[in-house]
């Protein structure tokens, strides 16, 4: 390789851990003194969500072939799997630092192959995730991650015919309710 190119790769490399390291500080602050659905305790399972996270287990694994479970703020799924990839993050974070002051090894493990170990499951989450986001949009009602770009979201409420010309007023627990059922 062309030794500028290589430097600059490596820049570049450097940068990008930088980021990722005050993303994931960040991140991480917030999953411990955050609000509502940033912190910790929105990522933890109970029965309740344990059962939608299985209704959408089997709509990943039927490659969307099953109706899409609906729920409300965040995939019931994903919460479990968000600890996971902060411990990856970690892992990475970690493992570059002290490859950046030169440890090679800790405890007998190679820290440059665990780097890149990590570095690819993080890269299949994000396949994954995008996989996931675009088939959500695709086969969901709601455009919950069209909603991030556009910033409209859409609640369907079934069982209600509106007066003509009055605005509808849903409260939040029908909302709640209605997609618990």
């Amino acid at each position: 390789l062309n030794p500028v190119i290589s430097e600059t790769a490596r820049d570049y490399h450097y940068i990008a851990g930088a980021v990722l390291i005050l993303a994931l500080a960040l991140r991480l602050y917030l999953l411990f003194f955050g609000r509502g659905s940033d912190l910790l305790a929105d990522c933890e399972t109970d029965r309740h969500r344990l059962t939608q996270a299985g209704e959408m287990l089997r709509f990943y694994l039927s490659l969307g072939r099953t109706p899409l479970p609906r729920w409300y703020a965040h995939n019931p799924l994903w919460g479990p799997i968000y600890l996971l990839l902060f411990l990856f993050l970690l892992l990475q974070a970690l493992s570059g630092v002290l490859l950046l002051q030169g440890i090679g090894l800790f405890a007998g493990l190679s820290l440059y192959g665990l780097h890149q170990l990590v570095s690819t499951i993080i890269l299949g989450f994000t396949l994954l995730h995008l996989a996931a986001v675009f088939s959500h949009d695709a086969k969901g009602s709601g455009a919950d991650n069209s909603a991030m770009i556009s910033g409209y979201r859409i609640f369907l409420i079934e069982d209600r015919k509106p007066e003509f010309g009055a605005p509808q007023v849903v409260p939040l627990e029908q909302l709640r309710r209605q997609l618990s059922d």
